[in-house]
This record gives C-alpha cells, structure tokens and sequence, in this order.
C-alpha cells in the first residue's frame, strides 16, 4: 500500500505533555507500539533521507519506508513476518515488493539490511479539527521523551490549526525532529562514547 502523510510535529516537555493529556486525552485509551529501526552498516537509508521501519503493534507487523515529499511524506507499507531481534539482518526476500523496489531506486544495498534497535511509544489519539491529534510518550536508547501530533488531509488548514493549538496552551514551537532522527542522533552518541560496545 502506498499513501501520503501529512502531520505536524512538536516536541514537548513533560510539564507541557502532563498539561495536554489533562486537557484533551482523559478519556483516550494508551496504544503501545514498538518501532525497529533497519539500516544498513554504513547507514545508507539515512544519507537518503529515507526511514525504514517495522511497527509492531501487538497483532501484526507492518514494514514501512518513508520517503519526505514537499509537503508530506510517501509511505509504502507491507506486512512482515514477526521475528523482531536487535541486531537482525533483514533478508531480501523479507521486503515487501513495493518497498524493495523503491529502495533499489536509491540504490540501497538490500543485502546488507539489519535491525539497529527499537523505539516503544506509548500514544494516544482524539480526533481534532477534521484531523486526528495524537499524544507519545517514547522511550528509547535509555532515554524518555513527549511528542504531539496533528495529522491532516490538507497540508495549510492543517498548519495553521495545529499553531494555532500550540498557541492556546503556550507551548514552544520547536524545530520538527522525527522519531527516527531522535533515534539516530542517540545512537551516534552512544556510538562515539567509551562505552558504546558495552551499550548496544
């Protein structure tokens, strides 16, 4: 399947994640979803500004690539079988067609793709203003952090909706940073420190 995803983004703090669930999430239910993260050794999804990823939700497993448009980004989804070990090579045959041709369109090694870690993310969903407004709490790499989301049909009612949302409980607009950038840069680090073997 393939679709095109149009959300806003806003890291917040737990102050500001603690004030938003009281205002809008009281009475939606917490969904836990895993996210493991695949790439190849040398990192060649991420040069390409491309995410790879499968979501365990607790059912089933679906891959999905994720490839940034102007305004959006393109997803092509398929589901995967459910062997989920950190540290996994992906093998070829494991892709989805629709996906595996697309990563061979960036020239992408399939050969060499590989499960570098997860992220688990407790969310929680409203609908909003003809979109669907959602609530995360991550965890990752040892580290804890809160997200709000706004997705949308329509890319400029959608913008200014979700400012507008921003403004009315004074909360910072910060720089737009995926989950999976959050991920990256934290691997990096631990990858770049003394202890890295002893981490990963």
């Amino acid at each position: 399947m393939k679709e095109l995803e149009i959300e806003f983004k806003n890291l917040l703090t737990g102050e500001e994640y603690g004030r938003m669930h009281n205002a809008l999430f009281t009475t939606a239910q917490p969904i836990v979803q895993t996210n493991f993260y695949i790439d190849t050794p040398d990192l060649a999804l991420k040069h390409h500004r491309l995410l790879l990823r499968i979501r365990d939700t607790g059912g089933k497993q679906i891959m999905t690539l994720k490839e940034p448009t102007v305004k959006g980004v393109m997803e092509y989804h398929g589901e995967v079988e459910n062997d989920l070990n950190f540290d996994r090579n992906i093998r070829t045959d494991e892709v989805p067609e629709l996906i595996l041709g697309e990563l061979e369109r960036f020239n992408i090694d399939t050969s060499q793709l590989k499960i570098y870690g997860a992220l688990s993310t407790e969310r929680r969903e409203v609908p909003y203003r003809e979109g669907l407004l959602v609530l995360d709490k991550n965890n990752y790499l040892d580290t804890e952090d809160f997200e709000l989301e706004y997705e949308v049909e329509q890319y400029d009612k959608g913008e200014t909706r979700f400012m507008d949302l921003l403004e009315q409980y004074s909360i910072e607009r910060r720089e737009e940073k995926t989950k999976v950038e959050r991920f990256y840069n934290k691997l990096e680090s631990i990858r770049s420190g003394d202890n890295y073997a002893n981490t990963l």
